[in-house]
């Protein structure tokens, strides 16, 4: 039945209750899409345009901020020495983007563009001690793989071991802190691959830049210029989707992190749909003495937070042998008690003449089951698999603290891990929050109608 009756949707009253239910609705749409085009945005942002939180990127059109995106790869600092008329409170890269104004300013009187290439070519004979590189982090990795081929090979040749490419940083040698070694060697190596990089594809200018900018100053500006001119909007797409290609290796490639979370999702949402609509069933259907009581402490289970379970639920792990398993990841999370209230509560609601009939058919229990009962509560299935699935997806505490060896860790892990390592990049946080949510997203979206039937179904009832 209806709020408004057929006869009242024409009224003033009416159309004042609907349009502020669409009001509502609205609001709590925007509410839950705005946080994610936040998140969207900061996932191919900088540590130039970052901290403004917007849902959208003023860089898409706005040329200026472009410009100083494009600033913000090559330099560490803003190079005051090259542009010595902008603003004096100019300190930081975030502290700049919030003076639109003046980024603009710069924009409208950068100078000209030079038309050669001398600068990146000079720098082939540079010392090292006369070259400055404000390197990514995000391409150590690269650099070391493609040399050294296998971690065990780096930790061979560096004095100081290390657990994954991704935990190397050159901030000592990139500050000219560090001692002679194999690793400063190494350094110098990676910071001049920037300006062969730079060369193969047509560049005026790369990461790697002359330490005394004060003396080459017009020559650097001019060919900052013609970098932006010739490849700004190249350079622009390709910072944008470099944080969701750092990601990618870090999580997709290394490892059997994709495998491991592909395998755990599917032996979850099978054993629920297995474990908990047989119990729900049984419980249902044979009308035992003590059903109050075990629905009293399935229920009761949701009343202690995972935290607290941890500790006895390892102990119990670990006694069973089963750390570093897929066993270990699966069997906590099998039974639910929220879930198997609801399962039963749907299989109460159904009409015992069906099962009756079934009898005088000569249906088994097992006919009855299948056949008869899964079928009309299809929709509360797909919402208790959904329920397990993101359990078993996002899940990343418990999987941590049961399978210590890499070989056994989800994407969720990995994810932690990634939060940690790219800790001072959050924009490359943010592109592993866009990548891990996309699964969830598509389930959801996939199994739409049938969902929102098992929300719509115990209302009706």
């Amino acid at each position: 039945m209806g709020v408004i009756l057929k006869s009242e949707e024409r009224t003033f009253k009416a159309r004042v209750f609907l349009a502020l239910i669409y009001f509502v609705l609205t609001l709590g749409a925007v509410t839950m899409v705005y946080p994610f085009a936040v998140m969207l945005s900061a996932s191919i942002s900088s540590n130039y345009d970052y901290q403004r939180h917007s849902p959208v990127l003023r860089a898409f059109w706005s040329p200026s901020d472009r410009y100083m995106r494009f600033l913000a790869t090559v330099f560490r600092d803003f190079p005051r020495e090259v542009f010595p008329d902008a603003p004096s409170g100019w300190t930081t890269w975030a502290e700049i983007a919030k003076d639109r104004a003046g980024v603009d300013a710069l924009y409208a009187n950068r100078g000209e563009a030079a038309t050669g290439r001398d600068l990146l070519a000079s720098l082939r004979e540079l010392p090292p001690s006369e070259l400055v590189c404000n390197y990514d982090p995000r391409d150590v990795a690269g650099f070391l793989q493609r040399k050294y081929g296998t971690l065990e090979r780096l930790n061979a040749a560096w004095p100081v071991p290390h657990r994954s490419f991704f935990d190397v940083s050159f901030q000592l040698e990139s500050r000219g802190r560090a001692r002679p070694g194999p690793k400063l060697d190494d350094w110098c190596e990676f910071e001049r691959e920037y300006v062969e990089r730079a060369l193969e594809r047509g560049d005026y200018v790369s990461r790697t830049m002359p330490a005394g900018l004060a003396a080459r100053a017009p020559e650097i500006r001019a060919a900052l210029n013609a970098q932006f001119a010739e490849h700004g909007w190249r350079d622009f797409l390709l910072g944008s989707v470099a944080n969701y290609r750092a990601v990618g290796e870090y999580l997709f490639v290394r490892g059997r992190a994709f495998v491991n979370t592909v395998i755990l999702v599917v032996l979850a949402v099978l054993a629920s749909l297995t474990v908990n609509p047989l119990a729900a069933y049984a419980l249902s259907r044979f009308r035992l003495p003590s059903t109050e009581k075990i629905i009293l402490f399935l229920l009761a289970t949701m009343a202690f937070p995972a935290a607290v379970t941890a500790i006895p639920g390892f102990l119990l792990i670990r006694d069973l042998g089963l750390l570093n398993t897929f066993a270990a990841l699966v069997l906590p999370g099998v039974a639910s008690g929220m879930s198997i209230f609801i399962l039963k509560g749907f299989f109460d609601a159904l009409p015992r003449e069906l099962y009756e009939a079934a009898a005088i058919d000569g249906a088994g229990e097992w006919t009855v089951f299948f056949r008869i009962t899964l079928p009309m509560t299809t929709p509360i299935l797909a919402v208790n698999a959904l329920n397990s699935f993101i359990h078993a997806y996002s899940s990343w505490e418990w999987a941590f603290l049961v399978c210590q060896n890499e070989s056994h860790w989800t994407l969720a892990v990995w994810m932690y891990q990634l939060s940690q390592t790219f800790a001072h990049q959050p924009w490359c946080v943010m592109a592993g929050f866009v990548l891990v949510s996309i699964p969830t997203a598509a389930v959801f979206l996939l199994c739409q109608k049938i969902i929102l039937r098992g929300i719509v179904l115990p209302s009706m009832k």
